[in-house]
């Protein structure tokens, strides 16, 4: 019965991610509640906790940005709900467990990505074509939607292109392009600019692990030709906003860097709060200045005409007027301004972590473990781009389904190690 459920919630983890508002703590609530479960019925011991989590240098990784987090929110006297930030990385132990104990078919989770993928793309063409909204945005906003659409679509063709010894019918092939095309094609109707480098990488990385076989010089024909058709593809179709969002953001870009002024809403109004962000950190590089530590030195580089005043935003709360700072839409600066160097080497950790954690198998003779590894790896590379135009670690779906997916691949890649050492 157990067993039956770490598949069936394999499945729905990335099935339904983009389902429901929230959706994407899925994962976590149900394998810590397992994990707990199988502590609390003294299925593991704790020794054997103990062992797996010295196994995974993961775990030393999120260990370092739990204990960074926690210092430098006191040290700020930041508010109580910023120590949530942690929860995924503390209950990914327990997942981690569950994982490794359950002995779950990693097949649900790629059917489950495709099946996210094609949910995410239903929900964009509704929004885009019959509610006239202009961005697809599903239950958060265009940015977070689109780009978690993006790992869904990952996920479903690196189970098209990497296993296929588990998925030999014609039916779950292309089922898994399916969910592969809708979850790039919904990135797209998002139009998340930070998405689109993100949708070009993947093409070209799996494009070539498929076409590996081949000669170097087909093998560039072939993938020329599907970024040619992806280009005619994004410029032709109907409402989606691609070419003018890249027109739009290359002028606005271009005008800034001449004249410093904003001229869009995301380009230009980003490199000025990238500006404002480090110009914030250099005022305390190693421990940084908190968020009203960064209002203050942001608000007087305003008084001093060195950034632009839409910089400080002003809203009413109550009967009161409410300051904050413009949000600093890059991880590394956004994380420099608000907890310096010590915040940027925390999120370092994290990718190092789960990059070596996934690195070592990527040649590995076996296609499931090939399969994982690949995921892994580009989680790594993924959310990393996305932290160029947005703060990955400063938003709850990403931060959430970078820690929880991270360790359940790891899960399932020693569940993999584990199967082929008793067939041998």
């Amino acid at each position: 019965m157990r067993h039956k459920v770490i598949n069936i919630s394999l499945f729905l983890i990335p099935a339904l991610v983009l389902g429901f508002p929230g959706g994407y703590w899925l994962g976590v609530l149900i394998y810590s509640v397992i994990g707990i479960a199988m502590i609390a019925r003294r299925q593991v011991t704790l020794a054997d906790s103990i062992q797996l989590i010295k196994d995974v240098p993961m775990l030393w990784g999120f260990f370092i940005f739990v204990v960074l987090h926690v210092f430098l929110t006191i040290y700020h006297h930041e508010p109580a709900k910023d120590f949530g930030n942690i929860l995924p990385f503390i209950l990914s132990p327990l997942v981690l467990l569950a994982v490794t104990q359950g002995n779950p078919n990693p097949l649900y989770f790629w059917l489950g990505c495709s099946s996210g993928a094609l949910l995410a793309f239903l929900i964009a063409v509704v929004q885009v074509y019959f509610l006239d909204v202009g961005r697809a945005f599903g239950f958060a906003n265009p940015i977070t939607f689109g780009d978690t659409a993006i790992i869904l679509g990952t996920g479903a063709f690196i189970g098209l292109f990497y296993c296929r010894s588990t998925f030999q019918s014609a039916l779950s092939r292309t089922y898994l392009l399916a969910g592969g095309v809708a979850g790039m094609t919904t990135s797209l109707l998002s139009g998340s600019k930070g998405g689109w480098l993100s949708v070009i990488m993947v093409i070209l990385l799996l494009a070539n692990a498929a076409l590996r076989s081949l000669h170097i010089f087909k093998r560039l024909a072939i993938v020329s030709g599907i970024l040619i058709a992806l280009a005619l593809f994004a410029s032709l179709v109907p409402k989606l906003p691609v070419v003018d969002r890249v027109i739009s953001a290359y002028h606005g870009a271009k005008t800034w860097v001449q004249t410093g002024q904003i001229t869009e809403g995301s380009a230009s109004i980003r490199l000025e709060a990238f500006k404002a962000g480090m110009l914030a950190g250099a005022h305390s590089p190693i421990l940084g200045l908190g968020r009203q530590g960064q209002l203050e030195v942001i608000q007087a580089a305003v008084n001093a005409g060195l950034v632009d005043k839409v910089m400080i935003e002003k809203q009413m709360v109550g009967d009161k007027h409410v300051y904050s700072t413009f949000s600093i839409d890059n991880d590394l600066i956004n994380l420099f301004s608000r907890q310096g160097i010590l915040g940027v080497l925390s999120a370092f950790a994290v990718h190092l972590g789960v990059f070596f954690a996934f690195w070592r198998y990527r040649n590995h003779s076996t296609d499931s473990i090939k399969a994982i590894s690949t995921f892994g790896i580009l989680l790594v590379l993924l959310y990393f781009e996305f932290g160029l135009s947005i703060s990955v670690f400063g938003v709850s779906i990403f931060r959430t389904m970078y820690a929880s997916w991270a360790i359940l691949l790891v899960g399932l890649l020693i569940n993999e190690k584990r199967r082929l050492a008793l067939l041998s």
